[in-house]
């Protein structure tokens, strides 16, 4: 199922020469790094026409309107540095409580829509809505 959803995330919004390499990080022993890419190298990686929103403005509130465009699911799934966020499966809004300022990268996929936080090095960290 993890693997899956992972999958799914890999695919539909990251570019196609990172793909393999990434799929191939997330479920292995290099996990971390995989999961690092996303610090401060975002762009390199996801499918730039995939991006609805991004900027270090995009504060809780503002995701939460923006994301109401969308059909969120009753769970999402979280990607993390921080083992004890990682794997998780919670509700879109507990999701943006658990990772939103902790500063390390982290993803939150839902259906058709992920959110990604940049580690955080001064001020907001960097923030992506994709969407599908």
């Amino acid at each position: 199922m993890i693997e899956e959803i992972e999958k799914s995330f890999v695919k539909r919004f990251i570019k196609k020469t990172k793909q393999d390499r990434l799929f191939f990080e997330l479920s292995g022993k290099k996990r971390q790094h995989g999961i690092e890419r996303f610090c401060h190298n975002t762009e390199d990686l996801i499918d730039t026409e995939r991006i609805a929103y991004s900027g270090n403005n995009l504060f809780l509130d503002e995701i939460l309107r923006i994301i109401k465009q969308y059909k969120v699911p009753e769970s999402c799934y979280i990607i993390a540095c921080q083992k004890e966020l990682d794997k998780k499966h919670v509700s879109f809004e507990d999701a943006l409580g658990l990772v939103l300022g902790n500063g390390m990268a982290a993803i939150i996929i839902c259906n058709d829509f992920a959110v990604i936080e940049t580690e955080q090095y001064s001020g907001t960290p960097f923030r992506y809505i994709l969407h599908r």
